[in-house]
């Protein structure tokens, strides 16, 4: 029965790169979502223009102006810090998929060291079953002659 010294650290690192997955998908998933929130915001600004211009041929007062442009300002900023924070997000996810990546990788060359040895004990086992076979067949022959 193959048995491969080092299963129990293959499976802590299967583990491990489990965690790191998960980790990378949930920084993946905050940054889609900082993403999400850019393009409503400014999607936000294209009705809110479109909306201004109907309202300056109907309003005789400025103050709907003032408060489109406070409106715009406001959205404006609020973009500039998402987009900051998805520079920072990507900062984060590039770590977090460095990290996988590299997990990846110590779970592998794990892998690559118990499929040798495993290819090692099968050769093992067939020279053995072959030695066994020739001493068979010879006890055979020499007890039948």
């Amino acid at each position: 029965m193959f048995h491969f010294r080092l299963q129990h650290v293959l499976e802590v690192r299967e583990r491990l790169e489990r965690l790191r997955q998960k980790d990378y998908s949930l920084a993946l998933l905050e940054w889609q979502t900082l993403v999400g929130e850019i393009d409503r915001r400014q999607g936000t600004l294209v009705r809110a223009s479109e909306n201004i211009d109907s309202l300056k041929q109907t309003s005789p007062t400025t103050l709907p102006l003032q408060l489109h442009t406070n409106f715009r300002r406001r959205l404006k900023a609020e973009v500039a810090r998402l987009r900051e924070r998805v520079r920072e997000q990507e900062q984060i996810l590039e770590v977090k998929r460095r990290e996988l990546v590299e997990s990846r990788r110590a779970r592998r060359t794990l892998e690559i060291l118990k499929d040798k040895q495993q290819v090692r004990y099968e050769q093992r086992q067939k020279r053995l079953e072959r030695a066994t076979m020739d001493e068979v067949a010879a006890n055979y022959h020499t007890f039948r002659g």
